[in-house]
């Protein structure tokens, strides 16, 4: 069975730079030769370090917070000030969790209890007199442990700054649509290689932003692909995230609002599958009643897994109206089916000349079964057959390349159609 200790070298391979590296390096080499005195204090002196370069990296990229603190530090060393160098020293935890949010509540307990440990390994006047600092191997190590999975296997971008970073990058006007771009662009930000807080946090607030506040097609878009960009970079963070908070926010919407939440259904792979049954079943009864203004939403609900049979329902019940104000750029065939009955049952000749008008709008899109019935309709149905837009219907029929013109002529032959027939036999005497 593998040992639950982690392993040392192990630890120096998960640090973020060869600068993290060289610094714990050394004191894993102190804890393999039984110097764990010399380990804790090596270990505090990887910390600090691995601080005040981060400090540096944030401060090029223009953290003002950052700057500063960089800038009391370089005066304190440039002035050879000991007195500000030691304070910067013993405050320098609480800077890295209060002010950068490079570390966390729970995190900073542990790496005080090393800055402490460091103090009484290196300064002889912070023991009893007449005793020496002897700390365990076990003690060492923890320290080493602590020190590279809080800190140095991280980049400096953790805390609000990176989120902010994130936020910046996905409302960017230049935000890649496109999937695989898009795992490139956030493989080179604080995503690269995070804590899990941070990319909980960015999911929360892409998912919040989704629901809530886009009412633009590009942003909807482009949040969507960050989300689905981050679901293939840290898909367990993202599943747990997604399972812990998209039924509640959801339930949070409004009734009249609740279209809201289609986007993520739509555009989130598997989103379905992180919802409580009650939400399942809210949004079910939503989309069986759909408004009509929403109609369009049908061509990706008729083919959801989840969503397709309330979508069906809706569907049956679908006016001519409804029909007319909607657009489907690809034309489910459950919708092909409705525009036929709804025509072919037409009762009079204003409702037959009225829908014309969507029978020709989809002519390219119907299936052969669709046409067929169709064209025969045109002349086993009264109203249709003495319409006005008869015609224009068969000649619209005529450029759907799933049927041939001789089709069409032997279908409109069957209804005693002859006047709208392409290719006349030789014998006929008309």
């Amino acid at each position: 069975m593998a040992s639950p200790l982690a392993d040392l070298d192990e630890l120096v391979l998960k640090c973020r730079d060869e600068q993290a590296k060289s610094y714990i390096k050394e004191a894993v080499s102190c804890y393999k030769s039984g110097a764990f005195r010399s380990a804790i204090v090596s270990t505090w002196i990887a910390v600090s370090f691995d601080i005040i370069d981060k400090l540096k990296d944030l401060s090029l990229t223009g953290d003002k917070e950052a700057e500063q603190q960089l800038d009391e530090f370089d005066k304190a060393r440039k002035a050879g000030d000991i007195a500000k160098s030691l304070k910067f020293e013993r405050d320098i935890l609480e800077i890295s969790r209060d002010k950068l949010e490079l570390i966390s509540h729970i995190e900073f307990i542990d790496l005080d209890r090393l800055q402490q440990d460091r103090n009484r390994c290196a300064h002889p006047s912070m023991t009893t007199d007449g005793e020496i600092f002897n700390p365990s191997a076990e003690l060492a190590r923890v320290h080493i442990r602590s020190a590279v999975e809080y800190l140095l296997q991280y980049p400096p971008a953790q805390g609000k700054y990176a989120l902010d970073a994130l936020l910046k990058e996905v409302d960017s006007e230049y935000f890649p649509n496109d999937l695989e771009k898009a795992v490139t662009a956030l493989k080179n930000s604080p995503l690269v290689k995070p804590r899990a807080s941070l990319v909980r946090n960015f999911i929360i607030i892409l998912l919040k932003k989704l629901i809530n506040e886009v009412s633009d097609y590009k942003e909807t878009l482009r949040i969507s692909t960050a989300l689905n960009a981050v679901e293939l970079m840290h898909k367990e963070i993202y599943d747990a995230t997604l399972n812990d908070k998209l039924s509640s926010l959801i339930k949070a919407i409004d009734d009249k609002n609740l279209h809201r939440a289609l986007p993520i259904l739509q555009r989130l792979s598997e989103s379905w599958e992180f919802l409580n049954d009650d939400v399942k079943q809210k949004l079910e009864s939503y989309v069986e009643f759909l408004p009509g203004d929403k109609f369009d939403d049908l061509e990706f609900l008729l083919e959801h897994t989840g969503l397709s049979k309330s979508a069906k329902k809706r569907l049956n019940k679908a006016t001519k109206a409804e029909l007319e104000e909607s657009l489907f750029f690809d034309l489910p065939k459950a919708v092909g089916d409705r525009i036929v009955t709804l025509y072919i049952d037409s009762s009079s000749f204003d409702q037959a000349n009225r829908f014309s008008t969507i029978v020709t709008r989809y002519a390219a899109d119907f299936n052969k079964e669709q046409v067929e019935k169709i064209i025969k309709s045109c002349g086993e149905n009264f109203e249709i057959r003495n319409s006005f837009e008869v015609g224009t219907v068969i000649n619209a029929l005529r450029r759907n390349k799933s049927v041939s013109d001789e089709e069409i002529d032997s279908w409109l032959t069957e209804v005693s159609l002859k006047k709208y027939i392409k290719t006349k036999p030789e014998d006929d005497g008309g």
